[in-house]
């Protein structure tokens, strides 16, 4: 669960970098280019020094599954996270990520055929009431004729990243089975940062010591060092058991982007912050129960 928390902390902070790098005149996609072009060498040093460089290859089999789960699921999920992040700021996008963990519990009880109790379902409708609380103001869709189409649009990435990251989480669960999770983040990293820098390419021009700031903390401490503890604490917990402690996250994001960029919520969109987050975190409690009792059955 340690792995978790310290995950949590260190990525609440990645959208707020993405304000800062956008204030400096980087592009969305660039920035999500700029990070993988620090973090993956960082995680390809990490298996050096670790040992694991011969254990990192990949099977010709493995590679659709890797890149399913990186450039489809993930990569696309933090490239819609990062527009979503440049249309409607740090704290409305973090927030609308939180039913992260909901969209995940969806695709397994659809795909995977994991069931869902009455409390999750509950729960699951209280979290998507949550997110219309939080979305009408931000593009005034029950104002006829005075919809924000460019908010509308933010939504629509964050809502979109949140259905690829749930994804790729269901596929990260299954590929940590017998993998390293440094090797995996390793893997996974690396199929991110060939296809996004050969589809985005580089930002042209000279970057201030300012821009070099921002790209080497978006890039080490909220995706290398968080994304390794993530895979370790995916493994630990599984993907939907890990919510309890990720939408903790959301909640620290919203506080620093009020302190640095003094961005604020209306009150149907607070209400709706409280009734996401609790919610959430009322479905994943009931996720844990029913992990933990499924491991503590007696054997017939």
């Amino acid at each position: 669960m340690r792995y978790l928390i310290y995950a949590t902390i260190l990525f609440s902070f990645g959208p707020v970098l993405v304000r800062l790098g956008l204030a400096e005149g980087l592009d969305s996609n660039h920035l999500v280019v700029l990070r993988l072009a620090v973090a993956f060498p960082s995680f390809l040093l990490a298996v050096v020094v670790s040992g694991s460089l011969p254990k990192a290859g990949l099977k010709p089999r493995e590679i659709p599954f890797v890149f399913l789960i990186s450039v489809v699921g993930m990569g696309t999920a933090m490239t819609c996270f990062f527009r979503s992040v440049s249309i409607l700021g740090a704290s409305l996008a973090s927030l609308l990520g939180a039913v992260t963990p909901v969209v995940t519990a969806l695709l397994a009880y659809f795909f995977l055929s994991r069931p869902v109790t009455k409390r999750q379902a509950t729960s699951m409708f209280a979290s998507f009431l949550g997110v219309g609380f939080l979305t009408v103001p931000a593009t005034g869709l029950l104002a006829f004729g005075k919809i924000d189409g460019a908010s509308l649009g933010g939504v629509g990435y964050s809502l979109l990243a949140t259905l690829c990251a749930s994804g790729a989480a269901l596929g990260f669960e299954r590929y940590v089975i017998n993998k390293s999770p440094l090797v995996a983040a390793f893997h996974v990293t690396g199929f991110m940062f060939v296809f996004f820098a050969s589809l985005f390419g580089f930002p042209e021009g000279r970057f201030t010591p300012r821009i070099w700031e921002i790209i080497l903390v978006l890039g080490i401490f909220t995706w290398f060092v968080p994304f390794m503890l993530f895979f370790y604490g995916i493994r630990e917990l599984g993907a939907s058991g890990a919510a309890l402690i990720q939408n903790a996250g959301p909640l620290m994001t919203v506080l620093t982007a009020r302190f640095l960029f003094g961005e604020t919520l209306v009150p149907a969109q607070l209400v709706g912050m409280v009734l996401l987050i609790s919610s959430v975190y009322v479905f994943a409690l009931e996720r844990k129960k029913l992990r933990e009792n499924d491991l503590t059955l007696p054997e017939a």
